[in-house]
């Protein structure tokens, strides 16, 4: 019995083999692609694929074949195969800005920017007019914190092409990059509303909050929530924008909306950490204010709002250890300095507190001679 099983299995499997044998000498090679093309163009590609892999164990310097296989892969997210695929067209075809295009383009899409970067420059580099490529490569440039090189791409295309969204969000993002927030604001709004889009209210609202621009910030901000009502950043800088206007019924609101929707968010604990201090509920604010300083411990505005904290409660040396520990991180930043020669007054620390208050002598001098201070009102403001 298990002799013939196994006879028997063998002719089954010999039956079988014959028939594709015969199935595959009686498909052209031509036939073969024309099939795997079919498939890709009604969205089959797993098909596709196989098929054109079939092909090129046939024809493997088929150009058209290596190029299209790597679109089929991109498509279904395998990049990785895509760029091979690509580089194998590339040995043929070198030169090639439609495969040197796609092959940038799986760069971009599998995350890679600076690979992206230098193939989206070779392809402008042959067609110096090509919009698409300047956008994407000025977006890579942006990804990879080289705003001003973002800006000398995509500049150059500003004055023709005014009315593209796509354009004015990639400019205005590389401007404000670049620091040059007055001018990439307008484009970075014109984009946002001509687009509909969330991502661009939220960095229009975060770069007016910046200049400190409360209720343009607030507008932005806004927009976004209403088209996008679970953006958690964007409820937290709508806290803030709020704590900054001196609306602290609104902003405790908004960052309880964003730690709803996300708990581990450092700026929100901070701020309505802060905002609770403010209105003196010290149990409420110390429950968000030490979650901010156990997940960024490295931050000294947290560690700053904590000294704050404990001091009003009457928790004098752990206030100055968080001040030491601040001024260690950031000498040149007043408010402590203040805090802490008063704290070693109080305790009687007589040489420690004469040596603060020479210390906000001189960076009161400083700062009166630079100006008001600039500091940013994102992300670590302390609470005062």
């Amino acid at each position: 019995m298990v002799s013939l099983m196994r006879a028997g299995l063998g002719i089954s499997l010999g039956c079988i083999w014959m028939v594709t044998t015969a199935l595959a000498q009686n498909t052209s090679p031509e036939k073969l692609f024309q099939e795997a093309v079919d498939a890709q163009q009604r969205g089959d590609m797993t098909l596709a694929i196989s098929d054109y892999e079939s092909f090129l164990k046939l024809r493997p310097d088929s150009l058209e074949a290596l190029a299209n296989l790597g679109a089929a892969l991109a498509h279904t997210g395998q990049f990785d195969a895509a760029i091979a695929q690509y580089r194998s067209a590339l040995k043929l075809m070198p030169e090639n800005p439609q495969i040197l295009s796609n092959l940038a383009l799986a760069f971009y899409k599998k995350g890679d920017s600076a690979n992206a970067a230098v193939e989206f420059a070779s392809v402008l580099h042959a067609e110096p007019a090509n919009l698409r490529v300047a956008i994407l490569l000025g977006d890579c440039y942006s990804r990879l914190d080289q705003p001003d090189r973002a800006v000398a791409v995509l500049q150059p295309f500003e004055n023709s092409n005014g009315d593209n969204l796509d354009l004015a969000y990639a400019l205005g993002s590389a401007l404000i990059g670049a620091g040059k927030a007055r001018d990439g604001l307008p484009l970075m709004e014109r984009a946002a509303k001509g687009k509909q889009s969330a991502e661009a209210f939220f960095l229009a609202g975060s770069t007016w909050l910046k200049l400190n621009n409360f209720p343009a910030a607030r507008e932005d901000l806004e927009e976004c929530v209403r088209l996008e009502p679970t953006y958690p950043q964007a409820y937290t800088l709508l806290g803030v924008t709020a704590e900054g206007a001196h609306d602290t019924a609104a902003a405790e609101a908004d960052l309880r909306k964003a730690l709803a929707l996300k708990e581990d968010d450092f700026t929100a604990n901070l701020h309505l950490g802060g905002v609770l201090y403010g209105k003196r509920d010290l149990t409420a604010a110390k429950q968000y204010i030490e979650r901010a300083c156990a997940l960024n411990p490295s931050s000294s505005f947290a560690h700053y709002t904590r000294a704050l904290l404990e001091k009003a409660s009457g928790d004098l040396d752990s206030a100055v250890t968080d001040l030491e520990k601040v001024v260690r991180g950031d000498p040149n930043w007043l408010e402590p300095h203040v805090e802490l020669a008063s704290l070693y007054y109080k305790l009687h620390r007589q040489a420690d507190g004469l040596k603060e208050r020479q210390i906000v002598d001189r960076l009161s001098a400083e700062e009166r001679d630079k100006g008001p201070d600039a500091r940013s009102n994102l992300g670590n403001s302390p609470a005062h």
